[in-house]
């Protein structure tokens, strides 16, 4: 140890100047690595921060499309159901009528079977074959009514329905 002292004793200003610039060569590297990590790490926040905006700005458009989407659908909607409740309007104010027909038809029917020419002999026979006649005709224009009302409801809710369905894609397909 006694030599180890010598030495230092001898050459102590040349290591402490040596240990000098060890350290602030260290030290300057060190604060040049902080320098540019800070410098990077200030870029990728930038980076990050106008990704997230950027991002922000893209849902907030997209919300507003599908908004402007949804209403117009809910308006198409509306509009459909009131074409369908007019159609269905129409369909009752048919059967009613249909129904009118139907009653004066066999009014008309129970008039004749009990008129004078029906009950004559020699006319009854013919009369009676009119009057069956007259009540199968009456039956299958009831039946045909009833049928004709059938398609005709499915066919106007089916047209409304398509009319509806095709406004909503030309409406929400082009942009605002």
């Amino acid at each position: 140890m006694t030599a180890f002292l010598v030495l230092l004793k001898k050459y102590w200003k040349p290591l402490a100047i040596f240990l000098l610039m060890a350290f602030l060569l260290w030290r300057s590297y060190s604060t040049g690595f902080n320098s540019a990590d800070t410098a990077w790490k200030l870029r990728w926040a930038q980076r990050d921060l106008s990704d997230s905006t950027a991002a922000l700005h893209r849902d907030i458009s997209e919300r507003a499309e599908e908004q402007r989407r949804q209403s117009v659908i809910n308006e198409e909607q509306k509009r459909a159901d009131d074409e369908l409740a007019k159609a269905q309007a129409n369909v009752d104010a048919a059967r009613r009528a249909g129904y009118s027909l139907q009653q004066q038809l066999s009014d008309i029917r129970a008039r004749y079977g009990r008129s004078e020419t029906g009950r004559l002999s020699a006319l009854a026979s013919a009369s009676e074959a009119k009057a069956e006649t007259a009540r199968v005709l009456a039956e299958l224009l009831s039946e045909s009514g009833k049928r004709a009302g059938i398609y005709a409801t499915e066919a106007d809710r089916a047209f409304i329905a398509g009319q509806s369905c095709e406004r909503i894609y030309d409406a929400v397909r082009e942009k605002k």
